[in-house]
């Protein structure tokens, strides 16, 4: 039993070649969109885990000097399971997070917040980016701007 061998012509070869460079278009078309986007602060690239400045441990104080400033409220809890995953939700979109610990009437509340940054305007900016970003979460609905010395 013989096996047969097709020819392929230089018409083969030549499509498969093709089909290759259109195929790399489109793929660094996709590219550059992404970084067009990216620019703009319609998409956001999720850091890596170790870019990521949040810490459960450093952030519960709720009178830590180097938390002070306009903040973005985006979610109050009495449990602190619930805070610490909207906080790393926020946290992986590349957002430095924190929670401020209190006490209202007898009970612990947990307040997830995004910042500190230094002026009220850069707050608004950031508080209007996560709005566009989430447009259907309920934390980004009822945040709110809050300023701590």
């Amino acid at each position: 039993m013989t096996v047969k061998i097709p020819r392929l012509s230089l018409k083969h070869y030549q499509k498969g070649a093709s089909n290759l460079v259109i195929g790399l278009l489109i793929a660094a078309i996709g590219f550059l969109g992404l970084l067009i986007l990216k620019s703009k602060g319609i998409i956001a690239v999720p850091p890596s885990i170790a870019n990521v400045a949040t810490s459960i441990n450093e952030t519960i104080n709720p009178f830590a000097t180097d938390k002070s400033g306009y903040s973005i409220q985006i979610s109050a809890s009495h449990n602190l399971d619930d805070a610490t995953k909207v906080m790393d939700r926020f946290a992986a979109e590349g957002y430095s997070t924190f929670i401020v610990s209190s006490e209202i009437r007898g009970r612990k509340m947990y307040q997830v917040r995004i910042g500190p940054y230094a002026q009220k305007e850069e707050a608004k900016t950031i508080r209007n980016k996560i709005k566009r970003r989430f447009p259907r979460s309920r934390y980004v609905k009822r945040s709110f701007i809050v300023y701590r010395d």
